[in-house]
């Protein structure tokens, strides 16, 4: 076994050219932000695993998720498999959120605005910014607030 800068969990699965799941240790790859980190790996930049509970589907067991394992590199979601089953994960880039967000509302730019809260109850709480709850697919992730915040402000990055 190889030392630091050796790809623990690279992988990328494809079907019909379809990313499955992204998962990359970061230790033979940089990151320029924590949220970037924790998007790709699921560990933030102290290397510490990022837990959650949930993600009712084969292989999340594994430890090795991070968000860009079902939204893919671009946060833009899609539809593929993970073993056998079919998943369509929305695109969370910020502005499809609050695109969400605003239609929940009907537009109402007061009511429509995609905020941290928001993005907290979607990641942590496993609900819609209308308080609806998120497909049983989706993680609930246990994100402190700064990594909460980092983890938004590179969603943001992505627009």
């Amino acid at each position: 076994m190889r030392s630091s800068g050796v790809l623990i969990g690279g992988l990328v699965l494809l079907a019909g050219g379809v990313a499955l799941m992204v998962v990359a240790s970061g230790l033979d790859r940089s990151f320029d932000t924590n949220g970037e980190r924790i998007y790709f790996t699921g560990s933030n930049e102290q290397g510490e695993p990022i837990a959650y509970s949930g993600a009712a589907f084969p292989g999340a067991s594994s430890g090795a998720l991070g968000c860009a394992s079902c939204h893919g590199g671009d946060a833009e979601g899609g539809r593929h498999r993970m073993h056998m089953l079919v998943m369509d994960a929305p695109d969370i880039r910020w502005s499809a959120l609050a695109g969400e967000a605003g239609r929940e509302h009907d537009n109402d730019d007061e009511h429509g605005e995609y905020d941290l809260a928001a993005f907290r109850r979607a990641v942590v709480e496993g609900r819609h910014a209308d308080g609806e709850p998120l497909s049983d697919l989706m993680p609930r992730w246990r994100l402190s607030d700064g990594n909460l915040a980092d983890l938004a402000a590179y969603l943001q990055s992505l627009d």
